[in-house]
Order: C-alpha cells, then sequence, then structure tokens
C-alpha cells in the first residue's frame, strides 16, 4: 500500500512539473516590459517596446511608451482614445480623440487594465497573451 502512494505521488509531481513547462511565471521582475498580443472580450493590445495599440469594439487607442511592470508588476501608462461609430467616415470629419490613462497590473499571466478617458473608466478588462481575439465592431 505504501509503495502504491509513492508511485501515485511520483506521479502527481510529474504531471506537475510537464504542465509547469513553459508557462509565463507567476509574476515578471521590476523594470520588465511587456510585449505581444494581449486579448480579452471586447479588447485587443498589441504592445511592442516603444508603446501599444488598442482595439476595441467601437474604439481604438495607443500608449505612448512601452508598458514597463513595477517591482509588484503594476503599470500605468498615458496614451490616447479614440471613440468610433458605426457607418462610414464622413469626408473631414475630425476624429473623437481623447487623452487616456492605461493602468493596471501583471499577475499570473493575466493583465488586468483599467483606461481613464476623462471622467469614464473603462474595464477592468482581463487580457491574456496570445489568447482569441474577442471583438464584435460597431457597423
Amino acid at each position: 500500500m505504501a509503495r502504491i502512494q509513492r508511485q501515485l505521488a511520483r506521479l502527481a509531481l510529474t504531471l506537475l512539473l510537464i504542465a509547469g513547462c513553459g508557462v509565463e511565471p507567476i509574476a515578471l521582475p521590476g523594470g520588465t516590459v511587456v510585449t505581444g498580443q494581449w486579448n480579452a472580450a471586447h479588447l485587443a493590445l498589441s504592445l511592442d517596446t516603444s508603446g501599444g495599440i488598442t482595439e476595441y469594439d467601437c474604439a481604438h487607442g495607443a500608449l505612448s511608451a512601452p508598458l514597463v511592470l513595477d517591482a509588484l508588476g503594476r503599470f500605468d501608462v498615458s496614451g490616447v482614445h479614440v471613440r468610433e461609430r458605426g457607418g462610414p467616415v464622413r469626408e473631414g470629419e475630425l476624429a473623437d480623440t481623447r487623452s487616456a490613462r492605461y493602468f493596471g497590473r501583471h499577475e499570473s499571466g493575466v493583465l488586468t487594465l483599467r483606461v481613464v478617458i476623462d471622467a469614464d473608466t473603462l474595464g477592468p478588462f482581463l487580457l491574456r497573451r496570445d489568447a482569441p481575439t474577442q471583438l464584435t465592431k460597431c457597423l
């Protein structure tokens, strides 16, 4: 009986080690620049070392600087947010562009993001790296 329990414990440990291979660490070290494609329901975020681009169902935006984590996995980046509407863009129509603040935290492979635009806050969005895009664009 004890032999079977040891074998089961070894098997469980082996499966845990295999499952953990290739998984992003729980917390990235402070100063880390987050890059890549991150997606959530109603938001796609593409990050590189110079900033990022957001795409919402009925809006888009940009981060003006790289998304850099502090020692606790937090970030705070300024940028812009552009509201969209359905239908074609009319000739001479000005984009509804607003200053925005993108802030949140990286924890356990998930970016929790909030976007502050004027007096409004969008989110929280729970983004995962390379998750399927889940946008429904305005028509």
